[in-house]
């Protein structure tokens, strides 16, 4: 069976046509930033968190800039969450509270180890294994908050870190969509 012959012409054309079609891989700075965001469930948190960051916000920012940020907010506020926990476990007055509240410093425990190993994974260039991990404590702090949404206002600060928990997790993810080769190096 014969293969296909190309013209010089056609390759030229094809080449042209790759080299020229806009890539997401492509974008930096603000542009990515604002890529990266349009693909999260909540724009406006994603942005100004983001921006916030003067590596994840600045001109010259890379996926692996946004997602480093995501990561390490994230690992900053599942802390903080878990200085939260003990804090309502001694004021918890019933035994429902108690065991929904020991449920969350388990989640949160869990969370906290897959965003080390997370962070570790994203520092020697793992990306899928760092996705997992991210998923795996976005499951987590979603299990929890799951257990205290709407369950009374004594747990509406723990509830609200989670949330942003989740949106930071996302953040992450999406941003390793948009990964060139720099973000590698």
């Amino acid at each position: 069976m014969a293969m296909p012959r190309y013209r010089p012409l056609h390759l030229c054309l094809l080449i042209l046509v790759i080299y020229t079609t806009p890539s997401i891989g492509l974008l930096n700075g603000t542009e990515l930033l604002k890529a990266a965001c349009n693909q999260t469930s909540d724009y406006a948190f994603c942005y100004s968190t983001l921006t916030a960051d003067p590596n994840a916000g600045g001109p010259q920012a890379l996926a692996g800039d946004l997602a480093n940020a995501a990561l390490r907010l994230a690992q900053t506020k599942a802390t903080h969450a878990q200085s939260l926990i003990p804090l309502l476990l001694q004021n918890a007055t019933t035994s429902l509270d108690h065991n929904r509240l020991q449920m969350c410093q388990s989640s949160n425990n869990k969370a906290i180890s897959q965003l080390s190993s997370a962070n570790n994974d994203f520092n020697s260039d793992s990306l899928d294994t760092m996705v997992e991990e991210i998923n795996t404590a976005a499951r987590a702090t979603n299990d929890c908050l799951n257990e205290i949404q709407d369950k009374g206002t004594h747990f509406s600060l723990l509830a609200t870190i989670n949330a942003d928990l989740i949106k930071l997790y996302e953040i992450c993810v999406v941003s390793t969509r948009y990964f060139t080769v720099e973000d590698l190096y």
